[in-house]
């Protein structure tokens, strides 16, 4: 499972979908759409930001992947739900699948503003059980530690799964420099899908 706010959904997105669906290490890929967020101010309404995960994960996009990949939408049109509590609502749904979660190596990696936590521990709810009890598999991020130099020195739960990346300048594109760019009246079409470019600008979002 990975979750995302899709604000919009970028090609660093669908190149991440990929990187999980080649991996050979799951059955099932779903990708969940978040809720409203109070610290996301500039969060898109619900329908904008499905269509726009329509778009990049189409249907003939889905069909080619060698693991199946799903769209999951409970989340996207209510307040956006901890990821521990969906876990737990997807394990219950799946009793005898083994549920991880994928994510950056930056909400994993300790912060001298966090008291030596990660984000994870220290913002996220019940953030010490969902470190303890919970698979992550857990993606490289430029400027970061590597998550294998994490588990080496003990920083990183033992359990977790270490999915490497393949390089790719895709990587570090957000969401967030997708919106700036908009707001500055820049290109932004190297970004994301020539199909969600043309959303973007035919419903004047993020402007």
């Amino acid at each position: 499972m990975i979750g995302s706010a899709a604000n919009p959904v970028t090609l660093a997105h669908r190149e991440l979908g990929e990187v999980l669906t080649h991996s050979g290490l799951f059955d099932l890929v779903l990708w969940v759409p978040s809720g409203t967020r109070p610290d996301k101010s500039e969060l898109a309404a619900p329908e904008h930001r499905l269509r726009m995960t329509e778009l990049v994960f189409s249907e003939a996009w889905r069909k080619k992947q060698p693991t199946e990949f799903l769209l999951d939408l409970r989340d996207v049109s209510r307040a956006n739900t901890p990821t521990i509590y969906l876990l737990r609502e997807i394990q219950n749904e799946y009793p005898n699948a083994e549920i991880v979660f994928a994510t950056g190596v930056d909400v994993l990696t300790p912060r001298s503003e966090y008291g030596g936590k990660c984000e994870v521990a220290y913002r996220w709810v019940e953030g010490v059980a969902l470190l303890r009890n919970w698979t992550f598999v857990v993606l490289p991020r430029e400027g970061y530690a590597h998550p294998d130099q994490l588990q080496r020195e003990g920083k990183l739960p033992s359990h977790f799964i270490v999915l490497a990346r393949p390089p790719s300048a895709l990587g570090e594109i957000s969401s967030t420099e997708v919106r700036r760019r908009v707001k500055a009246g820049e290109p932004y079409g190297d970004l994301v899908d020539p199909a969600v470019e043309e959303y973007i600008r035919e419903h004047g979002l993020y402007r």
